[in-house]
């Protein structure tokens, strides 16, 4: 008979006593060596993650399996994750013999999961170092037919860098174990993110993030936080304004502007009683500006400023003022003006200065006589 199969929200949330018998149990019905090596890989994968204790998790069972399990190529794949779990290196060698035909298919299985290994063992941040807070790993996953769904991982270690979240959870989404109605949930990583109070994003639409833009972000965001739980009606107006004041980004001034609001009221209001009883001019004198500029302006009649405003006026212009009449001239030809030219330039001749004087002299003889009679 068949064992059930361990739930997801039970790897993932189960504490570590219980969730060994859980799985030494599953193995013990099943006999499935692939869904129980898997099992422990998401277990690797929680405590890489998480502040909880896993250390030596299974420790015994993983050399049960790797060492009489029929070999597969689950375990082959996975084989190199398990390398501390063997105490003797003449039974890691016995293991690698059993499973892979020589040594450069190991090393080729080795390799696809350097990466992961990097950071599946380091240790996590100690609970004592975390000053009672509490964080939450909130990733979303693409399953095997493109819809996306959320995945959640309590006690995250807030020291989780981006780099670490991506190869950790890609060497998730390679497991199988973990299906909805026949279908993988974990095919591919889209976004990923620690929660507390306030977000901590790693990884967004599969990048990972910038890790100094997550500090900006923490940075910008305790102001806030404080903010929203406090209680503003048991505040007093000095208390808000100091609060507002600390929330302000720098280089942001707090000014009052009901002050300024009530001192720009006050004189129209003594102009308007004024103006009731001693008339326009008697109010703008005794009004008293805000300003320099506005004294000068009260202070002037305005009788006098409408005559001057009528005498430094201009006239309006006539229409031939604007537009004045000019008679139609006919563009020159370019043989006229090329004409014109070398007759500006015989004149400037010897030849030419002497027959522009016979000219003149024969105007002139021609202007004494008698005038020429205009043709018709």
């Amino acid at each position: 008979m068949a064992s059930k199969k361990i739930s997801q929200i039970t790897l993932f949330t189960m504490g570590k006593i219980n969730l060994e018998k859980r799985i030494s149990q599953a193995y013990a019905e099943s006999s499935d060596a692939d869904a129980v090596i898997q099992y422990i890989v998401a277990v690797l994968i929680r405590q890489s993650l998480c502040i909880s204790d896993f250390s030596d998790f299974c420790s015994e069972l993983i050399r049960e399996i790797f060492l009489y399990a029929e070999p597969t190529d689950v375990l082959r794949k996975l084989c190199p994750l398990f390398r501390d779990s063997f105490k003797g290196g003449k039974e890691w060698e016995e293991v690698t013999r059993r499973l892979y035909k020589n040594k450069n298919e190991y090393h080729r299985f080795n390799n696809r999961l350097s990466e992961c290994k990097k950071y599946l063992f380091v240790p996590t941040t100690p609970v004592e170092e975390t000053d009672g807070q509490q964080y939450k790993l909130l990733s979303t996953f693409e399953d095997a037919v493109g819809k996306i769904h959320t995945w959640s991982l309590r006690d995250a270690d807030i020291r989780s860098s981006g780099m670490k979240i991506d190869a950790v959870l890609e060497l998730m989404s390679s497991l199988t174990i973990f299906e909805k109605d026949g279908i993988r949930r974990f095919v591919k990583l889209e976004n990923s993110e620690i929660q507390n109070c306030t977000r901590h994003p790693k990884i967004k639409k599969g990048a990972v993030v910038d890790e100094a833009e997550q500090i900006h972000a923490v940075a910008t965001q305790p102001k806030m936080e404080a903010a929203t739980g406090l209680d503003f009606s048991t505040m007093t107006d000095e208390e808000k304004l100091k609060l507002v004041k600390a929330l302000l980004p720098e280089g942001i001034v707090l000014t009052d502007t009901r002050m300024a609001e009530l001192k720009e009221e006050a004189p129209k209001e003594e102009v308007r009683t004024a103006s009731k009883s001693e008339g326009p001019v008697a109010a703008a004198q005794k009004a008293e500006p805000t300003n320099k500029p506005a004294a000068t302006i009260v202070n002037q009649a305005p009788k006098a400023a409408t005559k001057k405003a009528a005498e430094s006026r201009p006239m309006a212009l006539s229409a031939a003022e604007k537009m004045p009449y000019k008679p139609y001239q006919k563009p020159k030809s370019k043989a006229q003006q090329e004409r014109e030219r070398k007759e500006e330039l015989m004149k400037r001749t010897p030849e030419g200065k002497k027959a522009s004087r016979s000219k003149k002299e024969k105007k002139k003889q021609t202007g004494k006589g008698k005038p020429k009679r205009k043709r018709k």
